[in-house]
């Protein structure tokens, strides 16, 4: 594999190799199916190509509740024909192997000042998608996604593969959770949780059932694989409820005990969206939102209040051993948050479930919560302050708003000593994945 980055430059170069907060893959058609209980197949998440030629993804036999309107496609398939996938990452056989990417988009296409088709004539974008296009085949298995990792320069990487089951499945708890036992199944089979300590996966676990929750992070430490270093729960409440009630202290003990931590990421589908309904508009996906949705429901929102919720109801004081890391949910919320929670503390309001902070909210922020900021942020303010200790590299590879080349993130942190550069860009993270210094 060959790629060339007509954005690099010589100092991209550095005596160590990243950690990233935030890569993709994707589960294969039939993962689901594959790995469900036999007598469950009636529930599973399956993929059906319709006579369009596109592929829908049915939850328990059932539609999507909500349906992608906007996609923003970069290339057409037929300008990207001869490179031998449909689009980015379509279907890549008619026997439905994979699952969409989502039309022609490239690493780094949707970005403003880091786009790296910048400066290219038509020619040079088509050639530079080409690339990538031939890249799709290394990225959804973990042994060839090394390959790809090594030539990025990465060391580590979290990688996430969950779907929005909670939102498809809000009124049918019993096919959520067998639809995660059979992604949590194939994500230990085929990739492991961390795959050679270097590509760490993290099993999806909702929390909506204490018991079936416990359950589920009991198969997930026992796979055969090994034991995860973090598991996922989605951003925002589980199904209207908290992850961290007092219900589910045999969970949080569990993980507290063997020291496993826990990530959020973005997620196109969430309950944020139906809060548009008290303002008259619809209920869309992320990438549907309108200029008012986007700014109230997209990423920020989902990040601040699950921030807020571990830290006051008191997750950290409870359970010191877990840390909390959000991927791709950016960092402007973090200032005016980590500032409103420290002045309620001040105030002598009152904690949650009992539970007494031991420290001003700023402190647990600090030792508890790894933020990734977006490609695109300016982080400054952030350090300001938080301090340098919470901050995360996470290039988002290989979606349209990430970046192409990770390396390409460090023109962001200009003015930044190479200490502190280093505790964003490996430090941090590998502090939070358990690997060495």
């Amino acid at each position: 594999m060959t790629l060339t980055d007509p954005h690099a430059t010589e100092a991209d170069t550095l005596p160590y190799k990243l950690t990233d907060a935030d890569q993709h893959s994707t589960p294969r058609f039939g993962a689901y199916l594959d790995y469900i209980d036999p007598s469950k197949k009636h529930l599973a998440i399956t993929y059906e190509r319709r006579d369009d030629g596109k592929v829908e993804v049915l939850y328990a036999g059932k539609p999507a509740k909500l349906q992608a309107k906007n996609f923003q496609v970069t290339f057409s398939d037929d300008q990207l024909s001869d490179v031998g996938v449909k689009g980015a990452g379509s279907a890549a056989d008619d026997e439905g192997e994979r699952t969409p990417r989502g039309g022609g988009v490239v690493p780094g296409s949707l970005l403003n000042k880091l786009n790296p088709l910048k400066g290219l004539d038509q020619a040079g974008r088509i050639e530079f998608a080409k690339q990538y296009r031939a890249m799709q085949p290394l990225l959804d298995n973990p042994a060839d996604r090394l390959s790809v990792m090594d030539h990025q320069g990465v060391e580590a990487c979290v990688n996430y593969a969950a779907i929005a089951t909670e939102y498809e499945f809000e009124d049918n708890h019993e096919a959520l959770y067998v639809n995660q036992r059979a992604e949590n199944a194939y994500l230990a089979a085929e990739w492991g949780y961390c795959y050679e300590n270097r590509i760490f996966t993290p099993p999806v676990i909702s929390t909506v059932d204490p018991q079936a929750a416990v359950k589920e992070l009991d198969a997930v430490m026992n796979a055969e694989c090994g034991p995860p270093k973090c598991i996922q729960l989605m951003a925002g409440p589980s199904i209207h409820t908290s992850p961290f009630r007092p219900e589910l202290e045999p969970f949080w003990a569990r993980l507290n005990e063997a020291h496993i931590n826990f990530t959020t990421h973005l997620s196109t589908k969430t309950f944020y969206g139906r809060q548009a309904l008290e303002w008259s508009e619809d209920e869309v996906m992320l990438g549907d939102m309108n200029a008012l949705q986007w700014v109230l429901y997209y990423g920020d929102r989902p990040a601040y209040e699950m921030v807020v919720a571990s830290i006051l109801q008191g997750l950290f004081a409870k359970f010191p051993n877990i840390s909390f890391l959000l991927s791709e949910q950016g960092t402007v919320w973090v200032p005016y948050f980590v500032r409103k929670m420290d002045h309620a503390f001040m105030m002598g309001r009152k904690g949650s479930f009992g539970r007494t902070l031991e420290m001003r909210p700023k402190e647990y922020f600090q030792k508890h919560i790894k933020v990734a900021p977006f490609p695109e942020e300016n982080v400054h303010p952030v350090i300001q302050a938080v301090g340098v200790e919470p901050i995360t590299f996470g290039s988002d590879f290989p979606h349209g708003e990430g970046l192409p080349d990770p390396m390409m993130y460090l023109g962001q942190l200009t003015g930044l000593s190479p200490e502190d550069t280093k505790k964003i860009m490996r430090d941090n993270l590998a502090e939070f994945l358990g690997l060495e210094a």
